[in-house]
């Protein structure tokens, strides 16, 4: 999501390097000629990407080619990095990359390099924190200009196009705009008068990253540089081994320091953060935060020593916060309440009322997850609460169009869309908006009298219940975005009838208004792609999920497991190479595209695991014992943990370890969980002790700041206490191995 736009004082930050200094550095002034480009985009089969074939930018890939060209040209790379779901990159192409203008400078000044974040993850996470860290600002699309050995010089997020200036613009009347044109042209200058120092300046950043990066200190430690000072936070990266934890990890066990005192303090700074009026943590942008509710929920059903240094009221307390903001999730207006199809990524208000309508598959996966979790600590009745939700999210995950023909799970469904089928245009959240003339006209008709009481539930006004902070460009003057703010006890009062006849009129008014906009109006655009390590999250979903409502919804339940079991069992011939031992990681139009970076290995390990459980089919232990292995090969330090590439990964600069968790589990967390459970599965102490050095590699940091580490906090527990929840097909399983 590209909200964030970048400050005229981080103009100035980088703008200080030329303005005020009167040196001009010799080797900019003598470039080469200039090899011509043209647009490479359409050559590429990945979704976003080739949605930009037809744009006057010369978008090249990032291939060696590419580089070698920006080498021999002497010129900048302007790397830009989206995804097809993202409205402000999808802005970004509107109004810059559109622009004759813009283009002509990109074409002649720099080398311009279109990626995915989807399939090249690695590169956004190192980008992101490094803009992250200069700015202060963070999302997408992600906009850097490099040196042609890949060093930032200068990044930021959306920048508005020429004449778009309010979206961005500087402080005082007389600054130039914030536009991406200016920033390009100033950015240019630069390099051509500065080229020395520019390089000399990146190549010190990036050197102190890489030390930080090794030491486990970053966003701990501030990176000085000529032209600005950078204080990087969140990026997860793995301590190097002091001598003691070394002795440890030789002796399999966890580092003494580590234990379940670091939950009692984690929870303390989760607690503390919490919102008790909308639920979450903090304020605005609000996430769904899934490895933070899911801690909360698992502390009340920890073995007991956890409850004992938790404390019995937190650990209630814990799951009270996660119940609270699952059911503000899941009225407010992130929830797509009348198809019933997900939930968006998040909300712009801290109270859940406006999204930015992007709905990614992760998010879903891990979102049913937890309402599968929360309903059944809350009964696991069909009269529970949140029962309604798992089978919706079960359902919009097993179904067309998120399902594809091969029965891969696709990326995710777009933040804009036609606001009428057949329009080429399309604006953010036209398939979710209603103005209240429409919204009574087809309630109305359905069934007279119930678009009162259907508005009344659903806060929808006469003039839109947008309010102009949160609308600055008037995109969305008059519009209502759906979310429950009235129960229908409340309103069998207020409209003088039962509650029963409440709930009636609201499935009416539902089905009419969905009715209208399946046949009116066009769905959002799908990413037909296929990550590999996102399947395996809607893989682990869906099993429990299955196992679930198995007693409640045996048609179901047998219709999601057989989802996971086709995905499953797609992947293993069309995206494991067996010979090489190379997991491929995307999978878009009949073709599999780049090889796996380690959350693909753990994530669909983790749903292998998962869906052995519920199927008992042994095959997959095989699988993943091999995935495992494979992933030791190419991930593992030899000091603990995994990095997130593998070593030499191509035009990388960096080869960082994912700790903390984010909207997604950390990989070290899940591949920790992994490990664990193979090594009970298997009689294999060599997994078991791998599982303790990946904990132990970010000690230093676990310490410092537990609440960051909520996935590998539960690895500790299990260190400590043991796996808890082994199920009847894992006995069997094990039985069976050691008769063999």
């Amino acid at each position: 999501m590209g909200v964030s736009e970048l400050t005229a004082s981080a103009v100035k930050a980088m703008s200080n390097i030329s303005i005020g200094h009167q040196n001009r550095d010799a080797p900019g002034s003598g470039q080469n000629e200039h090899t011509p480009l043209s647009n490479r985009a359409g050559e590429s089969k990945n979704t976003y990407v080739k949605s930009h074939a037809n744009s006057p930018v010369a978008w090249q890939p990032l291939d060696n080619k590419t580089i070698e060209l920006a080498k021999a040209d002497r010129k900048l790379i302007f790397l830009h990095i989206g995804y097809k779901a993202c409205h402000y990159c999808r802005l970004m192409s509107t109004e810059s990359f559109n622009n004759t203008e813009c283009a002509a400078v990109l074409n002649e000044s720099f080398v311009p390099i279109i990626v995915d974040r989807e399939e090249r993850p690695d590169l956004d996470s190192v980008y992101m924190n490094y803009v992250q860290a200069v700015s202060n600002v963070g999302g997408w699309p992600l906009n850097l200009f490099l040196t042609p050995e890949m060093e930032p010089v200068f990044g930021g997020t959306y920048w508005p196009g020429p004449g778009s200036s309010k979206r961005g613009g500087g402080d005082q009347e007389d600054e130039e705009p914030l536009d991406f044109l200016n920033i390009a042209k100033k950015v240019r200058n630069i390099w051509k008068d500065q080229e020395a120092r520019c390089r000399k300046e990146a190549s010190e950043i990036v050197a102190q990253l890489r030390d930080f990066a090794a030491e486990g200190t970053l966003g701990t430690r501030s990176i000085s540089a000529p032209h600005t000072s950078l204080a990087p936070s969140g990026w997860g990266a793995a301590p190097i081994a002091t001598e003691a934890s070394l002795n440890e990890e030789k002796e399999g066990a966890v580092s003494s320091e580590l234990d379940l005192d670091q939950l009692e303090e984690a929870y303390t700074h989760i607690a503390g953060t919490f919102d008790p009026v909308y639920g979450g943590f903090g304020l605005a942008p609000k996430f769904l935060t899934p490895p933070k509710l899911e801690f909360l929920l698992r502390l009340n059903q920890y073995a007991g020593p956890v409850q004992d240094v938790v404390g019995e009221k937190e650990c209630k307390n814990g799951t009270d916060m996660a119940v609270a903001t699952l059911r503000q999730i899941r009225d407010g207006a992130l929830h797509d309440h009348i198809g019933q199809t997900g939930f968006s990524r998040c909300s712009v208000t801290p109270d859940w009322s406006i999204p930015n309508f992007e709905k990614l598959v992760t998010d879903n996966a891990l979102l049913l997850s937890l309402y599968t979790d929360a309903w059944k600590t809350l009964g696991g009745l069909e009269t529970s609460e949140f029962f309604d939700v798992v089978l919706e999210l079960a359902n919009y995950l097993s179904s067309e169009p998120i399902v594809s023909k091969d029965g891969l799970f696709s990326s995710s469904e777009a933040a804009d869309s036609a606001v009428k089928k057949g329009d080429t245009e399309v604006k953010e959240g036209a398939y979710y908006l209603w103005t209240r003339r429409e919204f009574d006209s087809v309630i109305e008709a359905a069934e007279t009298g119930a678009s009162q009481v259907a508005a009344a539930y659903w806060n929808v006004l006469e003039d839109g219940n947008v309010d102009a902070d949160h609308d600055p460009n008037d995109e969305l003057v008059n519009q209502n975005i759906l979310r429950i703010v009235k129960t229908s006890d409340e309103l069998s009062q207020q409209f003088q009838t039962t509650s029963e006849k409440v709930k009636q009129t609201i499935e009416v008014a539902r089905q009419a208004l969905n009715t209208r906009r399946e046949k009116e109006r066009g769905r959002p655009e799908l990413d037909e792609k296929a990550v590999v390590g996102w399947n395996g999250l809607v893989i682990s979903a869906l099993v429990k999920a299955s196992v679930a409502t198995k007693g409640a919804k045996p048609d179901s339940s047998a219709k999601y497991l057989a989802a996971a079991v086709k995905a499953a069992g797609f992947i293993r011939p069309h995206l494991w190479d067996s010979e090489k031992k190379i997991l491929y990681r995307i999978w878009v139009a009949g073709q599999r595209q780049t090889e796996g970076f380690a959350d693909d290995y753990v994530y669909l390990i983790r749903g292998l695991l998962d869906l052995f459980s519920a199927s008992g089919d042994e095959s997959l232990i095989e699988f993943a014992d091999e995935l495992q292995k494979s992933q030791n090969e190419r991930f593992a330090d030899k000091s603990g943990a995994f990095f997130s590439t593998q070593a030499n990964a191509p035009n990388a600069i960096l080869r960082l370890k994912d700790g903390m968790d984010t909207s997604l589990p950390s990989i070290n967390a899940v591949a920790t969980d992994n490990l664990f459970e193979l090594a009970q599965l298997l009689d294999d102490s060599t997994y078991a002790k791998m599982a303790r050095t990946t904990i132990n590699a970010f000690e230093a940091e676990m310490l410092q700041h537990p609440w960051l580490f909520p996935g590998l906090l539960n690895g500790v527990v299990t260190a400590r206490l043991g796996r808890s929840g082994t199920n009847d097909t894992e006995i069997k399983y094990k039985a069976t191995r050691q008769k063999a």
